[in-house]
This record gives C-alpha cells, sequence and structure tokens, in this order.
C-alpha cells in the first residue's frame, strides 16, 4: 500500500507508473517500509543500520546478508576544517552485497563557538572512482543543503552530528565512491569537522585535476546504510 498526500494506492498495478517522493510512505504486511523503484522493481528494506566501516558479504543463494563490523574509532584525531569554495574529495570504498544502499552520511561538528549555521550552503556530489581518483565525467548524484537546514544538537564534549540525507538510496558501487563537498560560504569562514586518518583532495580549477591535499588527514564519518 503507498500512502501519498492523503491518498491511498492500492493497485500494484499502477507502482511501475507512479511517481513516489520523499513524502510517499510505503507500508508492507501493515508496516511502515523503506523503499527503492526501479522501473517496474519495487524492493522493501527492512533494516537500517549506521556503521563507521564495515564488511559486507551476501550469499545470492540464500539472500542474506551477513556484517562484520570494523571500528574506525581509534582514527579520530581531532578537528579538521573544512575550507569554503575549495572542492574536496574523499572516498567510501568497502566490500558490499548487490543490493546495498546508502540513505545518509553523517559528520562530527567540533566546537560550537566556530560553528555559525547562518552561513552559506554545503554542496554535495558523488563521484565515481576512477583508479583511486574522483571521476568528474561520472557524475552520480549532485544535491545541496543550506546550513541552517541542519539541526545540530552539541554535547559536553562541544560535537554534533550533522546528518547528511541522500535525495534517494543510493546502490553503492562495486567499485567505491567519491563524496565531494564544496563549502560555498558568503564569508570566508570555514566548518570544522572531527577528523580521522583518511586522505582527501582537492581540486585544481586551473589544472582541472584533483591532487591529494593530504595523505595523512580526513573526515570522521558514518553512513546510514539499508538492506
Amino acid at each position: 500500500m503507498i500512502v501519498d498526500n492523503n491518498k491511498t494506492v492500492l493497485n500494484k498495478n499502477e507502482i511501475g507508473n507512479y511517481h513516489l517522493t520523499e513524502n510517499s510512505r510505503v507500508f508492507y504486511d501493515n508496516k511502515l517500509s523503506e523503499f527503492v523503484i526501479n522501473k517496474d522493481t519495487l524492493t522493501f528494506f527492512d533494516q537500517i543500520e549506521e556503521i563507521d566501516e564495515v564488511s559486507i558479504d551476501g550469499d545470492n543463494k540464500k539472500q542474506k546478508v551477513s556484517t562484520k563490523k570494523i571500528k574506525k574509532r581509534n582514527k579520530k584525531i581531532g578537528a579538521v576544517a573544512l575550507s569554503p569554495n575549495i572542492r574536496t574529495a574523499f572516498l567510501i570504498k568497502f566490500d558490499a552485497s548487490t543490493k546495498t544502499f546508502i540513505q545518509s552520511i553523517n559528520f562530527l561538528v567540533n566546537n560550537i563557538k566556530e560553528f555559525d549555521k547562518n552561513q552559506g550552503i554545503l554542496k554535495i556530489q558523488i563521484l565515481e572512482n576512477r583508479s583511486g581518483f574522483p571521476d568528474d565525467s561520472s557524475l552520480i548524484l549532485e544535491f545541496e543543503k543550506k546550513i541552517s537546514d541542519f539541526d545540530l544538537s552539541f554535547n559536553n564534549y562541544q560535537l554534533a552530528k550533522m546528518k547528511v540525507k541522500f535525495p534517494k538510496k543510493l546502490k553503492y558501487p562495486k567499485n567505491g565512491l567519491f563524496i565531494v563537498l564544496d563549502y560555498k560560504a558568503p564569508k570566508s569562514k570555514y566548518i570544522l569537522f572531527e577528523g580521522d586518518t583518511d586522505e582527501i583532495f582537492w581540486f585544481y580549477p586551473q589544472e582541472r585535476e584533483w591532487k591529494f591535499a593530504d595523505t595523512t588527514t580526513g573526515y570522521y564519518y558514518t553512513l546510514d546504510i539499508i538492506k
């Protein structure tokens, strides 16, 4: 059953032509379900999990997915700045089954005194991984968020989770993907994120290429996956 703007769609033959939105709700077996629609196939998900890093192995015969968590906490190194007006990229790559989808990426904003939620826009691109570098010719997804749209609640350690929800659930590609952050700020104001030891890239417009910005410092993140 699909419920959309108080309208209930019961005829399954309509699903292929029905335009689902973020406000649509799908119930299966009387339970609200996460879903992805692709052509004439509607896929339901019954698990949502926030992960640091994960190795996911799929058994196609049994249609079963098992997870093994690999903790990333010990890689955190304190605050790392996201500079304004510089395209910054980092790689996300793990072993996954063919039915793993990413719903959100979460960052930890550091230091409430340095954070101004009324300043700027965060533009996000998701690019394919080509030989370990972002591929600008293969754009998977692109969207933007106003900084003022994030509802941040800082804890006693001056940290707050910034949840960046994708406009659609993204099927995880086998070769991994690059997250590109481009902070458009009206003033030269950076955002401080909790850091880790992953490597990051900067884009150099004059040379039209990506280069390592730092091979020892990156941004700590977690992922919301559905399966």
